[in-house]
């Protein structure tokens, strides 16, 4: 089929071309011939001049009767319509096309198949006002010979049952050389085909053997990409209990007193809450359980447990969700460790009164947005790297860590928009399958 559609539409572009061929022929020999019978007239006649639109006119009828067409239509330099002649020829006007190659001295012709008599014959009969016949017409430009300024336009109306016929003929043709190209192809085909077919059935017991290959590589793709997540997740309980440690221990080397002041306290809470999180989606990923979980559910639960470092640090927390899609939970749980890092360095780099914003789409985008001064630009050429941080006493490994986590569930983390007015990441999470 795809080599039987081939070959039908090589052989209407042929047809097409050839048409092409055929109509741009008849209308140089017309040119030709009138520009030889347009130097004869004037020769032969004594203030016969192709400036003057009545010459032009005794010019063509001559041509018009020597080549046997209907009639013709004469126009200005600038395609106005002038006259036609005999007057059963109706009024009408050149086409864009015909207008722009008469500027360039070069003569056009069209065929119209399926011509209304009534647009270019006046035939006095109301009854045949849909009559349609073929219509052959050639434009020629008129100039002196040799001479490259254009004097006027003239179109000669032909009757195109001759040239139709003679187009037929060529088709047929061309029809018949068609078919037997898709014959001997198609043979052609067959062969290769069944040569093709009895070598696919020798490969068959070797292609079994190589599947059950490929089954147990894709459960060690599986495996590794599991343990890549794993990984990801370790990497984020050592970031995340860098910073808390840090505090508590530059506390503890201030304190004199036996006691830990509130500051130390608040480190040693986050470094709890972030090793329960981590256990949490430990379990989840070494667990055999699966459930859903909304969208909604999971935003509520990171408003749940942000909220309150969200207002140590005075900025208003903003939630926004059009998104009603369900997640695993294992993703979930990925998710909001993303967000939670995210979170934190968005409220950091907000000062106070400022505002942090998540919300998520049904498109499954979900944003974070802050309106602080943004990131400086040695950051942005290498955020996503180790190291790449613009704190005092960052690790740089966060958003590291963030994209790594978002690898694993097949999502992307990319930086939206930095500057002056916030910094908003974006997480496309990947689409759902049936």
């Amino acid at each position: 089929m795809v080599f039987g559609g081939a070959i039908w539409i090589a052989r209407n572009q042929l047809s097409n071309r050839i048409l092409g061929q055929i109509l741009d022929r008849q209308a140089e020999v017309l040119q030709a011939i009138a520009l030889v019978h347009q130097v004869g007239m004037i020769e032969s006649s004594v203030g016969l001049s192709m400036e003057n639109p009545a010459d032009q006119l005794l010019v063509i009828e001559e041509l018009s009767e020597l080549s046997g067409a209907l009639g013709f239509r004469l126009y200005s330099p600038e395609s106005d319509y002038l006259y036609s002649f005999p007057e059963t020829i109706t009024e009408g006007t050149l086409a864009a096309v015909q207008n722009e190659k008469a500027n360039e001295l070069k003569s056009s012709a069209s065929l119209h198949q399926y011509a209304r008599l009534k647009d270019w014959l006046i035939t006095g009969e109301e009854n045949n006002a849909e009559v349609t016949a073929p219509i052959l017409e050639i434009t020629l430009p008129l100039h002196v010979a040799e001479e490259e300024e254009l004097q006027g336009i003239a179109q000669l109306v032909f009757d195109g049952h001759d040239t139709l016929d003679d187009i037929g003929q060529l088709e047929k043709q061309i029809t018949t050389q068609s078919l037997f190209v898709f014959a001997a192809g198609a043979g052609l085909i067959a062969l290769v085909l069944g040569l093709s077919f009895r070598s696919l059935n020798q490969s068959h017991n070797r292609l079994i053997k190589r599947t059950v290959a490929l089954n147990e590589a894709n459960q060690a793709l599986a495996l590794s990409s599991k343990t890549t997540a794993i990984g990801g997740i370790t990497s984020h309980l050592m970031h995340g209990l860098r910073n808390p440690l840090a505090a508590l221990k530059t506390q503890l080397s201030e304190s004199t007193g036996s006691s830990l002041n509130q500051e130390g306290l608040e480190a040693v809470s986050r470094m709890e809450d972030l090793v329960d999180d981590v256990l949490r989606t430990l379990r989840e990923y070494q667990g055999g359980i699966i459930y859903q979980i909304t969208m909604n559910e999971l935003l509520a639960l990171f408003e749940n447990k942000f909220s309150p470092v969200a207002k140590k640090h005075s900025v208003n927390l903003r939630i926004e969700t059009s998104s009603e899609h369900e997640l695993e939970n294992k993703e979930a749980s990925l998710i909001l460790l993303i967000i939670e890092n995210l979170a934190h360095n968005a409220v950091e780099a907000c000062s106070a009164g400022g505002e942090l914003t998540i919300s998520a789409t049904n498109n499954r985008m979900i944003k974070i947005s802050d309106n602080g001064s943004g990131l400086p630009e040695e950051t942005k050429q290498r955020l996503f790297q180790p190291g790449g941080t613009s704190k005092e006493q960052g690790s740089g490994l966060g958003l590291a860590i963030s994209k790594q986590l978002a690898m694993a569930i097949d999502a992307e983390l990319r930086l939206a928009k930095s500057d002056e007015q916030g910094t908003t990441f974006e997480l496309r999470l990947a689409k759902q399958t049936n």
